[in-house]
This record gives C-alpha cells, structure tokens and sequence, in this order.
C-alpha cells in the first residue's frame, strides 16, 4: 500500500499521486497535515471571502465584461482561480457540445462537465496522464482550456527546460482544430519564460487581457500588459499578484 500523501506546487499535484477527490477528504487532508487550529483559520478566511464576494464585491470586469468572482474552500479563496475560473467557465459554457480539451486538471476539482483531460502528474480517473509535448491525439479539438498550468511545464518538473513553456503553448495551437479556440490563463511574475514570450512577442496571441490584484481582500482590476508584467508572484499579496489572460484563435 502506498501511503505517500501528493505533492503540490501551488495547489497542482506533481507527484504522480491521486489527488484527493471530495471537499470532506480536502479538509480532513487539511486536519491531519496542519492540524486543527489551521482548518479553522482556514474555514473562516472561507466563510469572511465568502461574504464579500456575495455581498459587497461581487464581480470584477475583464474586457468590459461582468464577471462574477468564483469562490471554493478548494484552492479558490485566496489566489488568482478566483477570477480565472469564471473566466474560463464562461468558455465553456459557449462550448458545450464541441470537444474541449483542459491541459492540468483544474476545472474537475470544482464542476463536471464533458471534457478530455491532459495531465502529466495527477492521477484521476479520466486524466490522461502524459506529458502535453508528447500528447498526439488523433482529432483535434475545438476548445482548450489551460488554467494556471502553463507557467509549471519545465519550470516545476524534475527535468527542467526553460523552452518548454512555448513547445507547449505551440502544441496547443496544433492540436486545434480549424476555427477552434485555445484559452489560457497564468499567473506573471512567477516563471521568467512566460514573462519572456509576452514581452517578446514570441507567440501571436489572438487577444491578450490583464488582471492586477489591488486589495487584501483579493479583488481584481484590469491593466495593460505593461502594468501586469511589474508584479511579482507571492508580492506583496499572496499567490499571483497579476494574471494573463490569452487566447489563440486558429484560423482555417
């Protein structure tokens, strides 16, 4: 029996172990690792973002649109899922019934909706767990979905490659389909490659937004790139302090 508990960067399961699969294993995971006095601090940072999400910040907007933050006791309280969720479930939600790729396994952790999944490291049932640059499907798929796992390929792996990042955002533009639609989402200030291909250019994205955080309470406000680029990860909040947001529209 292996009892070796998953190890994580930032919330995502690089250990080739099974990630806990329910908000009751969550917090029990939560209990035995940091114990008591931590659950309950963590229970109420909960309940206090909770309330402020519902009642007196609501939404954030992100290309003149109104976006409703997106809170879970799972990794989404504090850090930047709280505006890429909704983001990328707004997607989704257009594109039900096409086939829709997720790179990272994210979205399953807080709705089910029909959709292939790829990730190297997690192991669930329905992830295919290969590593995206090797990935050779035979379709192609009309929407992918990456959130906040980009930024980790090559830069948190035991292998490290700091060309991986663009090898896989390439990847993605070559297995859309025709007319089909690649979202993306990752934290700044956090893996310099990333940094690099949008100061550099090296990529043509189809659209570019950008969030910075501006509060404690974690709200969210919309900036240049040149703005968002400024911020470091984990300052001077925690987590992500300004996100990318992209998208890559492949024409026929």
């Amino acid at each position: 029996m292996n009892d070796k508990k998953p190890t994580y960067i930032r919330g995502y399961n690089i250990s080739n172990q099974k990630a806990e699969t329910s908000k009751l294993e969550k917090l029990k995971s939560v209990y035995k690792g940091e114990g008591l006095a931590s659950l309950v601090r963590k229970i109420l940072i909960y309940i206090i973002f909770k309330i402020n999400y519902t009642i007196f910040n609501r939404f954030f907007i992100l290309d003149g649109k109104k976006y409703h933050y997106f809170i879970n006791i799972y990794n989404s309280v504090i850090g930047e899922r709280v505006v890429e969720i909704p983001f990328a479930k707004e997607f989704l939600l257009r594109n039900r019934s096409k086939n829709i790729l997720e790179i990272g396994n994210v979205l399953s952790h807080y709705f089910s909706f029909n959709h292939e999944i790829v990730d190297k490291y997690e192991i669930n049932p329905g992830v295919i767990n290969i590593d995206i640059i090797d990935f050779s499907p035979e379709k192609k798929y009309d929407l992918i979905i990456s959130v906040s796992t980009i930024e980790h390929i090559g830069f948190d792996e035991p292998n490290k490659d700091r060309e991986k990042p663009k090898k896989a955002l390439l990847k993605l533009f070559d297995i859309l389909n025709s007319n089909g639609t690649a979202i993306i989402t990752v934290p700044l200030g956090y893996n310099p490659e990333i940094d690099s291909i949008l100061v550099n250019d090296e990529i043509s994205f189809t659209k570019k937004y950008f969030l910075k955080r501006v509060s404690i309470l974690n709200l969210w406000k919309e900036t240049t790139m040149e703005d968002a680029l400024k911020y470091k990860y984990g300052q001077k909040y925690t987590a992500a302090n300004s996100v990318a947001f992209l998208i890559l529209y492949k024409e026929q």
